[in-house]
């Protein structure tokens, strides 16, 4: 009797804690999702490639980035993240399924920019250097 209830306890558990957005990074973290049809597509490898040899310029905007492919995400080490549900995601970043191309979310979680494959990493760095926060970051960076 016990083991019956306890795997549906279990499974409850783990539904209940999945993320259905990117919530528990805002107002520390913009979020940089790169949509894929698949892991080995060459848009995609080659313009993960291009913000991953920026990890710079990422780490001075507080950007994490992720991969989103086949209804999973995974995170900047292409590394599965369990702890989210993946169709709330692409409903509230507006997302579409099949869409090949990076989704730029703001400290505040709104979806500041999205392009298709490829964009070249300097134009993500452009818009974001010219949103107010990060106008205010950089002038207390000066400051300190």
């Amino acid at each position: 009797m016990i083991q019956k209830t306890v795997l549906p306890l279990f499974l409850f558990a783990l539904t209940a804690s999945a993320q259905e957005d990117f919530s528990k990074f805002k107002s520390r973290n913009r979020i940089l999702v790169f949509s894929t049809t698949s892991l080995q597509n060459e848009n995609f490898t080659a313009q993960w490639d291009q913000f991953k040899s920026a990890s710079k310029k990422l780490d001075d905007r507080n950007i994490i980035i992720f991969a989103l492919s086949k209804g999973r995400i995974y995170d900047k080490d292409l590394k599965v993240v369990s702890s989210y549900h993946i169709a709330p995601l692409r409903k509230k970043y507006k997302i579409p399924l099949g869409y090949e191309g990076i989704t730029l979310i703001g400290k505040d979680g709104g979806v500041k920019l999205q392009k298709q494959y490829a964009i070249e990493p300097r134009l993500i760095f452009e818009v974001i250097d010219q949103m107010p926060m990060r106008q205010r970051e950089m002038r207390q960076n000066i400051d300190d």
